[in-house]
């Protein structure tokens, strides 16, 4: 059996995961950060969002259409700032409530007058780091979601 020193295998585990990912020595938890980008299904969700919002912006995502429930991908917009999530009301028995809004950020994307990161480098569910190109709604709009790079994402390709 191999012993490390906890400082070792932290800074194993950090190079390891910005690559192609590992499991952590010390609790065995897989680890990888993954690369997202803004793509057409995340655009179209954002202005869907915006056209559907009630008088306070909020809008049920689990009322949206069929190709956005399908796609799970629009929590992601919230690692670019362009949309919250409603705070769980503790009488309701659930995780999260499923109820959104645009921010300020993401109403000035999808009308034009922002750009965002071309992509958010994420693990465990928080930014590590974005990549130094930007993106815009149009140019987002035409990219299609690619599995295969996502899974290929290496922090040292876009930064």
């Amino acid at each position: 059996m191999k012993f490390f020193l906890l400082s070792e295998a932290k800074k194993a585990f950090r190079k390891a995961i910005g690559g192609d990912g590992m499991h952590c020595p010390c609790c065995g938890k897989w680890g990888k950060v993954y690369g997202y980008k803004i793509n057409a299904t995340i655009a179209r969700g954002l202005i869907w969002m915006h056209h559907n919002e009630d008088e306070s912006g909020w809008v049920n995502i689990q009322e949206g259409p069929r190709w956005l429930l399908r796609s799970k991908s629009l929590s992601t917009a919230k690692h670019w700032g362009l949309i919250e999530r409603k705070a769980k009301d503790p009488a309701m028995d659930l995780h999260f409530s499923g109820i959104w809004r645009l921010t300020t950020k993401g109403i000035a994307f999808i009308k034009g007058r922002t750009t965002v990161e071309e992509k958010a480098f994420v693990f465990d569910d928080e930014v590590i780091m974005f990549s130094k190109a930007h993106t815009n709604i149009k140019d987002a709009l035409g990219k299609k979601f690619s599995y295969e790079e996502l899974m290929n994402t290496r922090m040292s390709d876009d930064y």
